[in-house]
């Protein structure tokens, strides 16, 4: 019996190593021998006094699809339970990852607007190779999102194509210890791509738990310029290109703090709610807009975000979960350009 996380590159019938049956993670076979399962998971935390624990462990290392079963991440759980039960990356610090942020970073530019949605909580549909080759995840997308799934990155639900056609997977980030290496690995090269352009993440997630609409404008009008240049403004749904653009940008704020989109808040769903890990940290409101040619300019769309906000008091949600203060704006956007104001509370 051989096992790792891709096939073995040299099998065929004219090679010394021949007529294998091969199980990946995509077929059932075995899929409850590499993970906890629930069942094994709530009985483990009982045992060891921490019950009340199994909603942080399901956040973080949960996720994983073997076949059809949905696994929980072994080594993190039991170090969990080693450690006090503080939620850490315990599987990511096994390696250094450096493979795969390589990767990712160099094709950052081509493919942000993908990990923008997987950050954002969504996901994609691809038809995956099972026969992953390393020396092609340069040029080959198909080879980069087997890797992905292969390794743990990604999970991939099946997806009907019809009886003639493969079937297709929908890949989404499985847990929030998978989503820090994302989340990491687009921070290093967003810093990267700003050095020299007035750009600071830092500045941006700053003025924006701060509540400083000016800086917040000046940061992200810089960010547009430098990084949204590479997205088609005119793309059919420019409110999705933009939501996905701050979703990435904020998703830095993890885990100190949650980053979520469209979530139910007051009387309506604000476009993006960010709120402390704990208590008594601060927390914002975001509503986007777009103004339309003809029919909406940046003013009336930054107006319009405004009486949303006020209209929906969307700080609801976070000022229930004890986020102090709740800062909100509106920001609005035609093409690169971008306005932000501050939101009074209603």
């Amino acid at each position: 019996m051989l096992t790792g996380i891709l096939r073995v590159s040299r099998e065929s019938i004219f090679s010394g190593l021949n007529n294998l049956a091969v199980c990946t993670l995509l077929q059932p076979d075995f899929s409850t021998y590499f993970g906890f399962t629930e069942a094994e998971t709530e009985a483990l935390l009982e045992r060891c006094g921490r019950p009340e624990a199994l909603e942080t462990v399901r956040r973080w290392y949960n996720g994983y699809l073997f076949g059809d079963r949905v696994l929980y991440n072994p080594w993190s759980v039991l170090n969990f339970l080693r450690w006090g039960g503080e939620p850490r990356p315990y599987w990511l610090s096994t390696s250094s990852n450096d493979l795969i942020k390589s990767v990712l970073q160099g094709r950052a530019t081509r493919l942000q607007p993908v990990f923008e949605a997987l950050l954002a909580g969504g996901g994609i549909e691809r038809v995956l190779d099972e026969n992953v080759v390393l020396d092609e995840l340069d040029r080959n997308d198909d080879a980069l999102f087997g890797l992905l799934v292969f390794a743990g990155y990604l999970k991939a639900e099946k997806r009907s194509q019809g009886p003639m056609e493969q079937a297709a997977h929908f890949l989404s980030i499985p847990n929030r210890e998978v989503r820090m290496m994302y989340t990491g690995t687009f921070r290093d090269w967003m810093r990267t791509r700003m050095l020299g352009h007035g750009g600071d993440l830092g500045r941006l997630t700053g003025a924006l738990l701060e509540g400083d609409a000016e800086v917040f404008e000046e940061q992200l009008q810089a960010f547009a310029e430098n990084v949204l240049s590479y997205h088609d403004a005119a793309a059919p749904s420019p409110e999705q290109l933009y939501h996905g653009f701050v979703l990435g940008l904020l998703a830095v704020l993890e885990p100190g703090h949650r980053v979520r989109s469209n979530r139910e808040s007051g009387k309506g769903r604000p476009d993006v709610l960010i709120a402390p890990a704990q208590p008594g940290g601060a927390g914002a409101v975001l509503e986007l807009k777009v103004a339309k040619p003809g029919k909406k300019t940046l003013q009336q769309a930054l107006e319009e975000g405004l009486e949303q906000i006020r209209r929906n008091d969307y700080g609801a949600e976070l000022r229930a979960a004890g986020a102090a203060p709740v800062h909100a704006f509106a920001v609005a956007f035609d093409g690169k350009q971008v306005l932000v104001r501050g939101a009074s509370p209603p």
